[in-house]
């Protein structure tokens, strides 16, 4: 199952939450005036203090999972979990410290309108503490949303099905497996992992990800779409099917194509990889012959021409998968 964690609240949405709430706190019967403001000043600080600890619950059960999301937050958000979280205990504590000092204001005054500013004071004090740490709250909430659109990547074996934009990748996934994930005309289509399974009698499950679309440009100049392919080849990839389209009207040159590959390759180091030279329906036999020549001779590799829309030599992926799966297990 995808990666779950409990809702987290904005600062707007926390200060809301604990003003109307103090509103509501009425002076109990025969309650001293200074006895309702400490009450006030002690729903404040539970309130944020639970929700700080939440947080840091969240960044614990993060740092459990997979290196893949490890990294992909630190790409997401421009900085190591442990740097939030240093900077939530250190706001727990400063939380604490506020808390005891206004808890000793209220019990030295005895005016009526000093514990009442001193209370508000308080809170606005405690409030502040979250407030300052709201942009990395946001940001995790908004890196939370993006980890429930991810697919269940556990299995035996990942194969992660790479290449440009538009090259088929989706398509392939689909008749390979029973998974439906959007095909659509425009590069880019796919902006996540989507996951499909092919089930091995007696040995387990393979999980082959959809990737999204890689651009020939530097590793470090790649947007959080394309490095969502990097971090799943780096940490989740058993293996690689990589996906050539040399058709007429291909958006992307042979060279960008070669490029991407080669970088990806790098990427995985030394597992696996599957090269496959799609569309060839649309192409007639001599280029067949000769785009298979080319991209042995520049990578190393012989190509499966294949057809991921009609079917065409499917069948001889799905065994190399199946072969390299039950290879795996039996070292």
């Amino acid at each position: 199952m995808a990666v779950k964690f409990t809702y987290i609240r904005s600062y707007s949405e926390l200060y809301e939450f604990i003003n109307r709430r103090l509103k509501k706190l009425k002076p109990q019967l025969g309650e001293q005036f200074s006895s309702l403001m400490k009450r006030k000043l002690n729903y404040t600080y539970t309130t944020i203090h639970v929700e700080l600890t939440r947080i840091l619950k969240v960044l614990s059960e993060l740092k459990s999972q997979r290196a893949f999301y490890i990294e992909l937050y630190r790409v997401f958000t421009g900085e190591n979990i442990s740097v939030f979280e240093n900077i939530l205990k250190k706001s727990i504590k400063q939380l604490r410290s506020i808390y005891n000092d206004i808890l000793c204001e209220i019990d030295k005054s005895k005016d009526r309108s000093h514990e009442a500013y001193v209370m508000r004071i308080g809170v606005a004090r405690m409030l502040s503490i979250y407030r300052r740490i709201n942009r990395r709250v946001l940001k995790l909430r908004e890196f939370l949303s993006e980890l429930a659109k991810m697919p269940d990547v556990r299995g035996d074996y990942v194969v992660v099905i790479a290449g440009l934009p538009q090259v088929g990748k989706s398509t392939l996934l689909s008749k390979l497996t029973n998974t439906k994930p959007e095909i659509g005309v425009y590069p880019f289509t796919t902006k996540t992992l989507i996951a499909g399974h092919i089930n091995v009698e007696h040995y387990g499950k393979i999980v082959l990800l959809d990737s999204p679309g890689v651009l020939d440009s530097p590793i470090e100049e790649k947007n959080i779409i394309e490095y969502k392919t990097i971090l799943a080849l780096r940490y989740l990839a058993d293996h690689m099917i990589y996906v050539f389209d040399f058709t007429e009207n291909f958006y992307y040159t042979p060279r960008e194509q070669f490029n991407v590959f080669f970088s990806l390759k790098s990427v995985l180091g030394d597992k696996p990889i599957t090269v496959v030279l799609n569309k060839v329906d649309q192409l007639i036999r001599e280029q067949i012959n000769n785009t298979v020549k080319l991209i042995y001779e520049v990578t190393g590799l012989e190509p499966i021409p294949i057809s991921a829309l009609s079917g065409v030599n499917l069948d001889v992926v799905k065994k190399i998968l199946v072969e390299s799966f039950i290879k795996k297990t039996q070292h």
